[in-house]
């Protein structure tokens, strides 16, 4: 089993420089750390070259020559120091903008069971957080090892200087950073061994903020007086985060007494050993200000060192649990299979004595079902809620796979096909759709065929309304990131969706209730539409109202026992059975709407 050691995990990091030809970026490190960690010295050189000249007397004219050389020394140092750190940032958030587009793959292609399994979600939500800014995880792994470098440099050379002058300081400061590395090192510990349970509350409460700003929300929580609830329940879980979070930063206190302490011991003995070594002649005028200057520095280097070492190492540990995560194959659907049928092909569906149910339920949704949906057939499924429905719908799809039994494409087992292929045979609007913040015609064909997009949403009746746009076809699409964007009504949403699954054109069309925020009358129109513009192409129709029954060529209705009632909507009726009885309480509006389409 392979291990995230931290030492892996920075090898990897480093690797993947290279691997995403980005070469150029080890030298930038080791110049810029190495210009950036002499800029310090050159400082504390200046400060004693500058007293040793004047104590000494010297001339005008060499003082302001050497002036000019130090002070250019320094500006060239830091000059190559800023700029590389510059190119390295840039490189680095590169690096993450690419990663995080692997990241996004991987959560798009694992088997659809773990999108809705909460364990998966913390994984992936750990994970995910080394890809969220340029201040932790990922890209801060790059920033803070640029910072240790140059630090390291600085202080090998300072060390240098105070064992040609002051061993004893040299050595004293060194225990002085064992020991506040130390400090930072079980403080980081600590905060590891707290990370999961910190990271499961702040998605908690992450969840709760964004739901009491989300727009999408806002009628429903206004309507309903939902604020105080949803308020509250950010407040227990923010309450329960911010708990954790102190005491964290408690122990980061005590374990920093253990860091003070060394500083103390450090700035003591070395200011007592200058002081006495001035006063005992034993250290010039400008050898006691260079030395007190170095100790300074040192100091201030020593502290850069360690804080960014303990950055370091906890963001190492998000990228560790983001390269776990990325590498947990098991979880990816599988690359291997069959291609898509040719999209002109007509498909048969066939249950052959399915038994399904949910990841971490004990319960089956679905129990020994058999069923066949005949090449060209249109079906209608209708039944009681949280008779299974929509979970037929996404087995269907392929978005679950069964337990036990099998589904079957014209003959071949779901199973055979590659996973992403065997989606392009499935137009379907699901209940929970979504509609993404870019232009209308966007939403429909993403890059795709414009002209055939605009087709589309002409044919659901978008057409008026698109007029009506500002940009028409290429006004945005929600407020959220662009406030000229355009908030549609429900059944306009609905209407983009179904717009969407026609462009697509696959052998199968699949409507899982998407027409529910619409009236009767304009549910019937849409399927009117549908059925004449699938041709011969089979088609699945799921509805909790009945206007959707009469056109089609079978009609399945499921209750919590499973498939209760199959046959024509004729042949349904005249069984005086519970779907006699649902088209009966449906009412006279929905058998002249029938008697219509």
């Amino acid at each position: 089993m392979k291990k995230y050691t931290l030492l892996y995990t920075l090898k990897r990091q480093l690797k993947s420089i290279s691997e995403e030809g980005l070469w150029y970026m080890y030298p930038s490190y080791l110049f810029g750390s190495l210009a950036t960690g002499i800029t310090a010295v050159l400082t504390a050189v200046f400060s004693k070259t500058m007293t040793d000249l004047i104590t000494r007397s010297s001339s005008d004219k060499r003082i302001i020559k050497t002036v000019i050389i130090l002070t250019a020394c320094t500006a060239v140092c830091f000059a190559i120091g800023h700029l590389l750190h510059g190119v390295c940032e840039g490189l680095s958030m590169k690096l993450r903008s690419w990663e995080f587009l692997r990241c996004a793959d991987l959560y798009h292609n694992v088997e659809f069971k773990n999108i809705e399994d909460s364990a998966f979600e913390d994984r992936f939500h750990t994970g995910f957080r080394a890809m969220q800014s340029d201040g932790a995880g990922f890209q801060a792994v790059y920033n803070d090892l640029y910072t240790v470098l140059s630090s390291l440099i600085s202080i090998i050379l300072f060390t240098v200087i105070l064992c040609n002058k002051m061993p004893l300081i040299a050595l004293v400061c060194f225990v002085s950073m064992v020991l506040s590395y130390m400090a930072n090192y079980l403080y980081a510990r600590y905060s590891a061994k707290r990370k999961d349970e910190l990271n499961h509350w702040s998605w908690k409460s992450y969840y709760f903020s964004t739901t009491l700003s989300d727009f999408n929300y806002g009628k429903d929580i206004r309507v309903f007086g939902l604020q105080p609830f949803l308020s509250s329940k950010y407040k227990d879980v923010s309450d329960r985060y911010l708990d954790i979070y102190d005491d964290v930063n408690k122990h980061q206190v005590s374990y920093g007494l253990l860091g003070a302490i060394g500083l103390l011991l450090q700035n003591g003995v070395s200011y007592y050993l200058i002081i006495n070594g001035y006063f005992s002649s034993s250290l010039s005028l400008a050898d006691t200000v260079f030395s007190l200057t170095v100790v300074t520095a040192i100091t201030e280097v020593m502290n850069t060192l360690v804080n960014r070492l303990g950055e370091l190492l906890k963001n190492l540990k998000l990228t560790a649990a983001y390269y776990k995560m990325l590498d947990e194959e098991y979880q990816k659907d599988d690359e291997k299979g069959l291609k898509a049928l040719d999209l002109s092909e007509p498909v048969e569906i066939e249950f052959d004595h399915v038994w399904f149910k949910y990841p971490n339920t004990e319960e089956y949704v679905i129990k020994d079902l058999s069923m066949k949906i005949h090449k060209g057939e249109k079906l209608a499924i209708v039944g009681t809620n949280g008779a299974g429905k929509s979970t037929i719908v996404k087995l269907i799809s392929g978005l679950y796979q069964p337990q036990n039994g099998s589904i079957r494409i014209n003959g071949i087992e779901q199973k055979e096909f590659n996973r992403q292929e065997y989606y392009k045979m499935f137009s379907t609007v699901f209940q929970d759709y979504s509609i993404y913040a870019c232009t209308l015609l966007e939403n429909v064909v993403g890059y795709g065929n414009a002209e055939k997009g605009k087709l589309a949403l002409d044919t659901v009746g978008l057409k008026e309304k698109i007029q009506e746009l500002p940009n028409g076809y290429d006004t945005m699409m929600s407020k959220a990131v662009d406030e000229e964007g355009v908030e549609l009504s429900g059944g306009q949403k609905q209407k983009v969706a179904i717009a969407r699954a026609l462009y697509k054109n696959g052998n199968v069309i699949i409507l899982d209730e998407p027409t529910a925020a619409l009236d009767a009358l304009a549910e019937a129109e849409i399927y009117r539409s549908f059925d004449e513009l699938v041709n011969n192409k089979t088609a699945i129709y799921v509805s909790h109202r009945l206007s959707s029954t009469r056109f089609c060529d079978h009609i399945a209705l499921f209750t919590k026992e499973g498939l209760k009632e199959y046959g024509t909507h004729d042949e349904l009726m005249k069984l005086h059975g519970e779907y006699y009885e649902m088209f009966e309480v449906q009412g006279k509006y929905y058998k002249e709407g029938a008697e219509a389409v």
